[in-house]
């Protein structure tokens, strides 16, 4: 089981890795929204993995790379974290 600390460095870790594509422009914004705005990260208390976490952001990503034309993506963000 994964502490807090471990999830939360698991998360940032994780959108830090570049994966040279347009994915990594959404997770760059993602780690501003929570990391460079000190957002709220207790969402993270749901999750129980490693796995768990990356795949979250992927689904995330996904998301704000279809719908980024209807919405803000700061919008599309707080939805899928919190929503």
């Amino acid at each position: 089981m994964l502490s807090f600390e471990d999830k939360v460095n698991v998360f940032k870790s994780y959108l830090e890795k570049e994966n040279e594509n347009y994915s990594d422009i959404m997770k760059n914004e993602i780690y501003f929204y929570f990391f460079e705005n000190e957002s709220d990260l207790k969402f993270l208390n749901v999750f129980k993995s490693k796995l768990d976490i990356e795949n979250k952001v992927e689904q995330v990503v996904s998301r704000m790379v279809l719908h980024e034309h209807e919405d803000e993506l700061k919008n599309i963000i707080f939805y899928q974290f919190y929503g």
